[in-house]
């Protein structure tokens, strides 16, 4: 129903009038009535105007105050990130220090089958520390299928050029698919490997198409700074201060300077990035010349000699030396491919450097199954003690 507002106000007002001018006397009135009636119409316009249009809307946001919301969400956003990443890169560190655990305890399990430690590596055949504690890693079955030895038509870690898919279902290529299959307890989740593992040419032109990395290496010395070392008995690599170096035969009872204060087993960082520019072009120097780490067997080690105790390259591939500074890669801000234009003596030190991906150290198992993390900037004495089982006592023939 209608209200008529403006008929009644003029009424009203008409009466008011005709009342005024029948008696002067009453001004004040009129000027009262006639302050009644405005402020009577404006209240008629305003109830006219709701019932006519409705409520009024809201008011929307300025473009001030959207640029506001969005600059105080992005400085959120710039303070929430590196404690995001920070706790992404604290759990990838867990995850690795498991790895190192189980790496530990594998080889813990392995000196109570055997009384002593697996051999570093196995210079002049190829296999290497990892490959041999494969069944206390639940993967026995997996360890049967390889070929320790070479096989009847000289395979063994490589294939000696390019190969298929259909290749690989040949026996000859057991050991190639071994060390093509991913095991995460070998890689540090830091690394940020390819799944699909990367290129690699040996040093004789042999071929692994799709060979995994691997983050950790075996402590082969405090003194070596050359992985070319050759004992009096020409081994290379071999008869040194450490615990997992080339045809070792170490035992806990061999360790004097104590099993928690010796490294097993620590992180190195394996160059993706060399890998990737150079790996499936050239073929590595026989001496090595990146910084390159595999898991379980290689054919540089396997090669060099028919004569196996002399035999073997590029032993870095499986062992480290702490006589050469931690992440003594980083110290070449241009290390991209490979060696490239460093000495030969940076070169060998940089290939037995450990090292990680973590912030400001790396870590590593001692030799009582103990893991641990060190700081990069750790005295470079007590960092050399800690690979040498013996108080620092040089072996037979030298570095």
């Amino acid at each position: 129903m209608a209200v008529n507002f403006g008929n009644n106000i003029s009424h009203r007002s008409s009466w008011l009038e005709s009342v005024t001018e029948m008696n002067p006397s009453q001004s004040k009135v009129s000027q009262t009535v006639s302050q009644t009636r405005e402020r009577a119409a404006f209240q008629a316009d305003r109830m006219v105007s709701f019932h006519g249009r409705g409520s009024h809307r809201s008011r929307g946001f300025t473009m001030v105050e959207l640029l506001v919301v969005i600059a105080i969400i992005g400085i959120l956003v710039a303070l929430l990130l590196p404690a995001i990443q920070a706790a992404r890169e604290a759990a990838r560190r867990s995850q690795c220090m498991n790895n190192l655990k189980q790496i530990g305890l594998s080889l813990q399990m392995y000196h109570d089958v055997n009384k002593k430690f697996p051999m570093g590596s196995r210079g002049g055949e190829g296999s290497m520390w990892s490959f041999y504690i494969m069944p206390y890693l639940e993967a026995s079955n997996t360890q049967r299928l390889a070929t320790i030895g070479k096989t009847s038509d000289g395979f063994n870690w490589a294939s000696p050029g390019p190969y298929s898919e259909a290749d690989l279902q040949n026996p000859s290529y057991t050991n190639i698919r071994l060390v093509e299959t991913k095991f995460s307890v070998f890689q540090c989740p830091s690394a940020g490997f390819p799944d699909g593992g990367q290129y690699d040419i040996s040093g004789d032109n042999w071929h692994v198409m799709h060979r995994q990395p691997c983050s950790y290496i075996g402590n082969a010395s405090g003194l070596a700074i050359n992985q070319n070392h050759k004992d009096v008995d020409r081994v290379p690599m071999g008869t040194l201060d450490g615990v997992l170096f080339n045809l070792s035969e170490i035992a806990i009872k061999d360790i004097l300077d104590g099993t928690s204060n010796t490294m097993l087993v620590g992180e190195a960082k394996h160059d993706t990035v060399a890998q990737d520019r150079v790996g499936g072009v050239h073929r590595e120097s026989r001496i090595g010349d990146r910084k390159d780490h595999w898991y379980f067997g290689s054919d540089d080690i396997d090669t060099g000699s028919l004569n196996p105790p002399t035999g073997g390259w590029d032993f870095s591939e499986a062992m480290g030396s702490t006589a050469v500074p931690m992440n003594y890669q980083n110290q070449f801000s241009q290390y991209t491919e490979g060696c490239g234009s460093m000495g030969r003596v940076d070169c060998q030190k940089v290939q037995l450097a450990f090292g990680s991906e973590h912030p400001g150290g790396m870590q590593l198992v001692h030799c009582d199954g103990s893991v641990e993390f060190l700081s990069e900037g750790i005295d470079l004495v007590p960092w050399r003690d800690l690979a040498t089982r013996d108080s620092q006592v040089a072996r037979p023939g030298g570095r």
